[in-house]
């Protein structure tokens, strides 16, 4: 990790009298997975896609590869809460749309595919609607379409907010080992940076090289913990190390400080 990837400067969003967030700064470096955690409704979710050009900052900037986010970028894929899934597409299809608006070669985007696809654990299902799959498997398509993209930024927005806690737990599992495989063979190309949002403290500690604790709205960056939990890690391994409930603590600590005048 040592390019800046992404760098978030004095950002600020306003919904007309509603001060969402101020003055937020961040780096996120390349392979680096930053969790970003905060109460509900302190703009978690507005600063993600204002990460992917989805909606204009009021004041600062964010820039991705030194240049200003203002659309959407090829090299940039994100992972929604509720899937985003095309229910009239199979998951071949739903998994092959980005790639095929990149232009790629269709050898390229048929290995793509396939890969990825028996990366999520879903082979045997490529020719499956969204209406026949659980909530988990739909989940591993909306993974395996971001993937597919071979993206340099990958953010996921609260992408097992809804599973029940067994399925969450497989995931987050499921998502260590293929970001961590990324390390391990990442040549010329890191693996991309991620930035993913959470209410989850334990989940936060579990992905994240550092967590990024938000205050309330008007949300600002109460602070930045570094997790120092080695990696190859399992949430089992996560929870089991001495640091854990240091870390855990210290989050609950910062989300239920008040806010300073």
């Amino acid at each position: 990790m040592s390019g800046e990837r992404i760098v978030v400067e004095s950002a600020a969003k306003r919904y007309g009298e509603v001060e969402v967030f101020d003055e937020l700064d961040l780096t996120v470096r390349d392979g680096e997975a930053v969790c970003i955690l905060g109460p509900s409704g302190c703009g978690k979710t507005t600063l993600l896609r204002s990460m992917h050009g989805l909606i204009p900052l009021d004041g600062g900037r964010i820039l991705i590869d030194g240049s200003a986010v203002s659309r959407p970028r090829r090299n940039v894929a994100m992972v929604f809460q509720h899937f985003g899934l095309m229910p009239w597409k199979r998951v071949r299809e739903n998994v092959a749309y980005g790639v095929e608006l990149a232009g790629l070669p269709r050898a390229t985007v048929d290995e793509r595919v396939d890969r990825y696809i028996a990366m999520v654990g879903l082979g045997g299902f490529e020719r499956h609607y969204p209406y026949q799959l659980s909530g988990g498997m739909q989940q591993r398509v909306g993974l395996a379409r971001a993937l597919a993209l071979e993206p340099d930024v990958l953010l996921m927005d609260e992408p097992f907010g809804s599973l029940d806690a067994q399925t969450r737990e497989i995931l987050q599992d499921e998502l260590l080992g293929i970001y961590q495989r990324g390390l391990a063979a990442s040549g010329s190309k890191p693996p991309p940076a991620m930035v993913f949002i959470t209410h989850s403290i334990e989940e936060s500690i579990a992905l994240g090289d550092r967590v990024v604790v938000l205050s309330a709205r008007p949300a600002r960056i109460r602070e930045i913990l570094t997790v120092a939990i080695p990696r190859p890690r399992t949430i089992a391994s996560v929870i089991a190390h001495p640091s854990f409930v240091e870390l855990r603590d210290r989050c609950w600590r910062l989300l239920r400080a008040p806010v300073a005048a």
